[in-house]
């Protein structure tokens, strides 16, 4: 029984949308931060102590990690209170929730698109520091 309203409810969502926005705001934080890494590198490498003698990739690589990791820690604390929320609704919207749940489409809850996100810059880390890797050993 459980598998069918899992079924159900992955059929109500719109992924294709939600996906769209998903690749979207990930190609445009990816853009930022390959623009900042490449162009401020050498600033950042001589100011901030985090980026201390590292190459523009390098720095690509950790700005990735750290944005994905502050998102993917807001996206959970999103879920978390959304989630708090809906186990106890008010008692005079409880009504009004229940009809409006069933005649509108699902879609992907906010904290899910930021961990998504945030899991995916987090991906995108592990990729650009691996190929790194990988250049200086060849």
């Amino acid at each position: 029984m459980p598998l069918k309203n899992i079924k159900t409810k992955l059929e109500d969502l719109d992924l294709s949308r939600a996906a769209e926005n998903i690749l979207l705001i990930i190609s445009l934080i990816l853009i930022f931060d390959a623009v900042v890494a490449f162009l401020g590198a050498s600033y950042l490498s001589s100011r901030i102590g985090a980026f201390w003698g590292k190459s523009g990739i390098v720095v690509l690589s950790d700005l990735l990690f750290l944005e994905g990791s502050m998102i993917f820690a807001l996206g959970t604390f999103v879920a978390v209170v959304k989630a708090l929320q809906k186990t106890k609704p008010p008692e005079h919207l409880a009504e009004q929730n229940l009809y409006s749940e069933k005649t509108q489409r699902k879609r992907l809850p906010p904290g899910i698109t930021m961990i998504l996100i945030g899991t995916a810059l987090i991906g995108l880390s592990i990729v650009v520091g691996t190929l790194l890797l990988l250049n200086k050993s060849i």
